[in-house]
C-alpha cells in the first residue's frame, strides 16, 4: 500500500517540478531581458538630444588614460626640447621649457589627485567626480602645451631643412628689386616736373627707404650664408624669414614709386570731381543763404563760402591733389556745418547724399596712404599709429554699411581724420627709430 502510494502522488511532484522550473526559466528570461533594456537605455541619448552624464566609474577610467598619455608626453617632450637646444640653443626654446615646466607642474597635481583617488579614505562621489574631471583637464591642458610647442619646432625644422633653398630664392628676388630702384627713381622724377614736391617727396623717401631695406635683407642672407658654410646645420630659417620680409617690404614701396605718377593721375581726377561738386555746393549755400533770416547764419554761410572758393582756386603752383582735396574736404565740412541749420531735414539729408562718395573716395585715399607709409617703415611704426589706421578702416566700413546718408557721412569723414592721423604718426615714428 506504501508503494501505491507513492505511485499515486508521482504525477503531482513531477507537474510542481516543471512548474518550478519553468517559473526559473521564466525569471531568468525576465531578468535578462531587464538588462538589456537598461543597458540600450544607458546606451541611448537623452531625449533632449544632451550628452549622457558619465559615471564615476568611467570618468576615473578616463582620468587614469589621460594621466598615462600626460605622462607619457611629457616624457618625449624631454628628449624633444634636448635636442631642440642643441639645434637652436637656449634661447630659441626658453619658451618650449617653460611649456614644459608648466607641464611638470600640472602633472604634479594631476597624480597628487589620482592618488586621493585610490587611497583608503573614503571619499564621496561628489569629490571622485570632481578630482577626476581635474585630471581630465588638467591632463589634457598639459599636454595641448607641449604638443604647441612641438609642432612649432617641427615646423621649425622643416624651415631649417628649407632655408639653403629659400636663401638662394631670397638673394634671386633682392637683386631684382635692386633693379627696379633706378627705374623708380626716374619715375619720382616724371612726376616731380608735374606735381608739387610736397605729393612727390614721401614716395621719394620710401624709394630711399626700399634700397636700405634691400641692404639689410642683404646683409642678414650673407651672414646666414657664412653660418652655413661654418656648420651645414646652423638654425638661419629666421634670418632668411626677415630677409624675406625686408623684400617685400621694399617691393611695396617700389611698386608706390613706379606707380607714382599713375597714382597722382587718379588723384587729380578725384580733385577735378572734387572741385565740381564744391562749386555745386556754393551754388546752393548761395541760394540757402539768400533765405535765411538770422544775421549770424548768415555771416557763418558767407565765411565758409569764402574759404571753399578760395581752396578751389588754383594758385598757379604745381599741384598736389591729394592735399588739396584735403584742404576741400575741410572747408566743405566747415560749409556743411553753416548751412546746417538752415536746411531743412530733407535739404540735409540730400546733402549728405551727394557728399557722401566724394567722402568715401577721401577716405579710401588717406587709409592708402597711412597703409602705405605703415608698411614701408613697419619695424620702426608703433601702436598708436595701427590703432588710428585701423579705427580709420572700421569707420569707412560703417559709412558704407550706414543707411542714413548723414551719419554715414559722418562716418566717412571720421575715417579720413584717423587715416590722416594714422600717416602723421606712423611718419612721425620713422623718423625717431
Amino acid at each position: 500500500m506504501g508503494d501505491l502510494s507513492l505511485l499515486s502522488l508521482l504525477p503531482s511532484v513531477v507537474v510542481f517540478g516543471v512548474a518550478i522550473a519553468v517559473f526559473v526559466l521564466l525569471v531568468v528570461w525576465l531578468r535578462r531581458r531587464m538588462a538589456r533594456i537598461r543597458s540600450r537605455a544607458a546606451q541611448a541619448p537623452a531625449v533632449s538630444g544632451a550628452p549622457r552624464r558619465q559615471s564615476v566609474e568611467e570618468l576615473e577610467r578616463r582620468a587614469g588614460i589621460q594621466l598615462v598619455q600626460m605622462d607619457d608626453a611629457i616624457s618625449e617632450a624631454q628628449d624633444e626640447l634636448g635636442f631642440a637646444v642643441a639645434e637652436f640653443g637656449e634661447a630659441e626654446t626658453k619658451a618650449f621649457a617653460e611649456a614644459l615646466e608648466t607641464a611638470r607642474r600640472r602633472s604634479s597635481e594631476a597624480f597628487a589627485l589620482k592618488q586621493r583617488l585610490d587611497d583608503a579614505m573614503p571619499d564621496t562621489e561628489q569629490q571622485r567626480r570632481d578630482w577626476s574631471n581635474r585630471i581630465v583637464l588638467l591632463a589634457d591642458s598639459a599636454v595641448a602645451a607641449i604638443a604647441a610647442q612641438s609642432s612649432a619646432f617641427e615646423r621649425r625644422r622643416r624651415a631649417e631643412t628649407a632655408a639653403p633653398a629659400a636663401l638662394d630664392a631670397a638673394e634671386r628676388a633682392v637683386a631684382v628689386q635692386r633693379e627696379r630702384l633706378p627705374l623708380a627713381r626716374t619715375a619720382v622724377t616724371e612726376a616731380a616736373a608735374h606735381f608739387a614736391a610736397t605729393a612727390v617727396q614721401p614716395v621719394a623717401e620710401g624709394i630711399d627707404r626700399a634700397e636700405h631695406l634691400l641692404d639689410q635683407a642683404l646683409q642678414r642672407l650673407q651672414e646666414a650664408r657664412t653660418s652655413l658654410a661654418a656648420d651645414p646645420l646652423a638654425p638661419v630659417s629666421r634670418q632668411v624669414a626677415a630677409a624675406e620680409s625686408d623684400v617685400r617690404r621694399a617691393e611695396r614701396l617700389l611698386d608706390a614709386g613706379e606707380g607714382l605718377d599713375e597714382t597722382l593721375a587718379v588723384a587729380q581726377t578725384r580733385l577735378d570731381e572734387t572741385v565740381a561738386d564744391s562749386r555745386r555746393r556754393l551754388d546752393e549755400a548761395a541760394r540757402i543763404r539768400e533765405t535765411a533770416t538770422d544775421p549770424g547764419h548768415v555771416a557763418a554761410i558767407t565765411a565758409a563760402m569764402t574759404t571753399l572758393s578760395s581752396a578751389i582756386v588754383p594758385d598757379g603752383t604745381l599741384p598736389d591733389p591729394v592735399r588739396t582735396t584735403d584742404v576741400i574736404a575741410t572747408a566743405t565740412t566747415a560749409l556743411d556745418a553753416a548751412l546746417a541749420v538752415a536746411r531743412s531735414a530733407s535739404q540735409r539729408i540730400e546733402a549728405a547724399r551727394d557728399a557722401l562718395a566724394g567722402a568715401q573716395r577721401i577716405a579710401e585715399s588717406h587709409i592708402a596712404t597711412a597703409a602705405a607709409s605703415i608698411d614701408g617703415s613697419r619695424g620702426r611704426v608703433g601702436v598708436d599709429a595701427r590703432t588710428r589706421l585701423a579705427e580709420a578702416r572700421r569707420q569707412l566700413d560703417i559709412s558704407r554699411d550706414e543707411a542714413d546718408p548723414v551719419a554715414a557721412l559722418d562716418a566717412a569723414r571720421r575715417a579720413a581724420t584717423a587715416a590722416t592721423d594714422a600717416d602723421a604718426l606712423a611718419v612721425y615714428d620713422a623718423t625717431l627709430r
